[in-house]
């Protein structure tokens, strides 16, 4: 398995189908252009992560990260998305994605960085004990959202 971080000039159609797909599984209602359009935007953001993990040449596996700089932590992240084929879960690709993830965090001297893990889904695929198994820990915020 292979994992590297694109960039604006890297193809990224591989990326843009994966989480045009995870999308759809969840039920997202992202548009495809919207997802295309922001794949090509955090690839080309110097606060951002895109990698993408390839098993015998074909993309199997995605994961973003955006930093934020914040007075509680400074610099931290959020990893926005991570997806694997459904053919591929279950041999360590997404916990290969999370180290790239980790490790180019801990190369910009991030502080740390959370998930977030949807009710839903964190149930159907067991998300909260796969991450608490990963470090992560909820400190009893509620995260709101409000969309402008």
């Amino acid at each position: 398995m292979r994992i590297v971080k694109l960039g604006r000039d890297d193809d990224l159609a591989p990326a843009t189908t994966l989480i045009r797909r995870f999308f759809a599984e969840e039920g997202f209602t992202t548009g495809e252009t919207t997802i295309a359009a922001n794949v090509r935007t955090l690839a080309g953001l110097d606060t951002c992560g895109l990698f993408v993990a390839s098993a015998e040449g074909e993309a199997i596996a995605v994961a973003t990260v955006s930093l934020e700089f914040g007075i509680e932590f400074g610099w931290w992240a959020e990893m926005g998305d991570l997806y694997v084929l459904p053919e591929h879960r279950g041999r360590g690709v997404s916990l290969a994605l999370v180290g790239a993830v980790e490790d180019y965090l801990r190369g910009r001297g991030i502080a740390g960085y959370q998930v977030t893990v949807t009710p839903d889904a964190g149930a159907r695929h067991g998300l909260k004990d796969f991450y608490r198994r990963l470090g992560f820990v909820g400190d009893g915020r509620l995260l709101l959202f409000k969309r402008l």
